[in-house]
């Protein structure tokens, strides 16, 4: 696969689901324009990262991340651009170099390139897989019922995929994570593994919901 330039985002995208995104950096400018330089267009996403290179001093993005393939881009009036990605397959990525883009501020700020090496999930038994998703899509459900109003869990139902691997990526997603508890489920090693994670997920905002309502309950009577 050719480089591709990478957009660190605290948002974590999963195989199979469609994100827009409002482009207005300089930096993020030029990714849009190497998009297109691809055959098909595309980036990655990966996470923000903290650390510096200790040669550079420049922090670079995450290593495990999405690629996303670009599905429509619209140039605004003000020089921004709109774009929708989707989510292709998560991925390593091997940070190759980066360009210095100067910013309107007057700022230069880093623009990652990196080489992608796939990293789709371990398939499994499917009788496992499915007893996997069954206890995820009931955890679900029960999620629904405590976050969502009702026309949304409607929704949510009638939008679910058929395929096992979209449905993980369906209920992650949707879910509304931090992003360092959805970037856990991104890296699970198997389709088992992340239903089983998100299903964890699910049980633990469940149980801090209900003791937060134990600790406060509702004034009504």
């Amino acid at each position: 696969m050719d480089e591709v330039a990478v957009f660190p985002l605290p948002l974590v995208v999963f195989p199979g689901m469609s994100v827009p995104l409002h482009v207005f950096e300089e930096r993020y400018k030029a990714l849009v324009k190497h998009t297109e330089t691809l055959d098909p267009p595309r980036f990655a996403i990966a996470p923000p990262s903290t650390h510096a290179l200790e040669e550079e001093g420049v922090a670079k993005p995450g290593e495990v991340g999405t690629i996303v393939d670009v599905i429509e881009t619209q140039e605004n009036v003000d020089g921004t651009y709109t774009i929708v990605g989707h989510g292709i397959e998560r991925c390593r990525l091997r940070y190759t170099r980066f360009e210095q883009v100067p910013e309107r501020d007057g700022s230069v700020r880093p623009l990652w390139f990196a080489n992608v090496d796939d990293w789709p999930l371990e398939r499994n038994d499917p009788n496992e897989e499915a007893i996997a998703a069954w206890d995820a899509l009931e955890a679900f459900d029960r999620y629904g019922n405590v976050f969502f109003a009702p026309q949304a869990r409607e929704q949510a139902r009638d939008a679910l995929p058929d395929d096992p691997l979209y449905q993980a990526s369906f209920v992650c997603a949707n879910l509304r994570l931090p992003a360092e508890n959805a970037q856990r489920l991104l890296e699970a090693p198997s389709l088992v593994d992340r239903f089983t994670r998100a299903r964890d997920a699910i049980d633990e905002r469940i149980a801090a919901h209900e003791a937060g309502e134990m600790l406060h309950p509702s004034s009504d009577a």
